[in-house]
C-alpha cells in the first residue's frame, strides 16, 4: 500500500481517514481546508458504518471476475463501475425557495473486477434493445423510401408509408426487448447478470444504498483501469496497518 502523505497542520494525516479519503496527496484533497475536521471524522466513521461486511475493495483487488458463477471464474481484464449513493450523512442545501435535505449524502463508485466475456455480455445486454429496432427502422426507411414500395404504399393512404415505417420500429423494439431477455435468461446460469443481485451489492442496497443509473439495464460502465483516487477507491486497510 502507498504511504500517506504527511502533514503536520492536518488532523487527518496519518490516519485511517486520510487512507479512507485516499486522496494521495495533500494539494488535491478536497476536505484540506476544511475548518471542521471533526466532522469529517464523524461522516467518515458513519460511512464505514453504511459499508458491507468486508467493505467494496474486495470487489476490485480480487483478480477473479466478480460477475462470473463458480467453477469456473474468469480472469479479471479491467473494472464494471456502478455509481452508488447513500442518503446519509443528511445534509441541508439551500434551494430558490429556501433550504431543503439533500437527496444524496455520499457517493461513491464501487468498482467490481470484470472479465472479458462477461463485460461483453453486458454491453451485449445494454445495447442489443437500442440496436435491432434502429436497425430495423433504417432497413425499413429504405424500403418505404424506394419508389415502387412508396407508390404503392401512398395510393393505399398518405400516411402508410410512415405506418409502415413505425411499426417496424415497434416491432424491432419489442424483438429487442424479447431477445435481450432471452439472452439475460441464459448467461444467467454461469454469471450475475444483474449487478443487484451480486452478494456484496445486495448488503449495501440492504444498509440504503441505490444506484444513480437506475434508467441503464446494467447501470455498469466500463474501464480498463482502476480509479484510485477519492472515496471508495481505497485498498482494503488491515488490522496491523491502521493508525489512529
Amino acid at each position: 500500500m502507498e504511504k500517506l502523505p504527511v502533514n503536520p497542520n492536518c488532523k487527518l494525516s496519518q490516519t485511517r481517514y486520510c487512507q479512507t479519503l485516499n486522496m494521495r496527496s495533500c494539494s488535491v484533497c478536497t476536505v484540506r481546508d476544511a475548518d471542521d475536521k471533526d466532522e469529517i471524522m464523524k461522516d467518515i466513521d458513519l460511512y464505514e458504518t453504511l459499508l458491507p461486511e468486508g467493505g467494496i475493495a474486495q470487489l476490485f483487488e480480487s483478480r477473479e471476475c466478480q460477475f462470473c458463477k463458480p467453477p469456473q471464474k474468469g480472469t479479471r481484464s479491467g473494472y464494471a463501475i456502478l455509481d452508488m449513493a447513500h442518503p446519509e450523512p443528511r445534509r441541508v442545501q439551500k434551494w430558490l425557495f429556501g433550504k431543503r435535505t439533500a437527496r444524496i449524502g455520499t457517493m461513491v463508485p464501487v468498482q467490481i473486477s470484470v472479465c472479458k466475456k462477461c463485460r461483453s455480455r453486458f454491453l451485449a445486454l445494454e445495447y442489443l434493445p437500442i440496436l435491432i429496432p434502429v436497425i430495423l427502422g433504417l432497413i425499413a426507411l429504405f424500403a418505404v423510401s424506394a419508389d415502387p414500395l412508396k407508390t404503392v404504399l401512398a395510393d393505399i393512404h398518405l400516411f402508410l408509408p410512415f405506418g409502415v415505417w413505425l411499426g417496424c420500429v415497434l416491432i424491432g423494439a419489442l424483438a429487442g426487448k424479447l431477445i435481450t431477455d432471452s439472452l439475460a435468461k441464459s448467461w444467467n446460469k454461469d454469471m450475475v447478470v444483474d449487478v443487484m443481485q451480486h452478494p456484496v451489492i445486495a448488503a449495501m442496497t440492504e444498509k440504503g444504498w441505490v444506484p444513480i443509473t437506475a434508467k441503464s439495464r446494467t447501470k455498469l460502465l466500463f474501464s480498463k483501469t482502476r480509479l484510485n483516487k477519492g472515496l471508495g477507491t481505497a485498498d482494503h486497510w488491515g488490522e496491523d496497518e491502521e493508525t489512529v
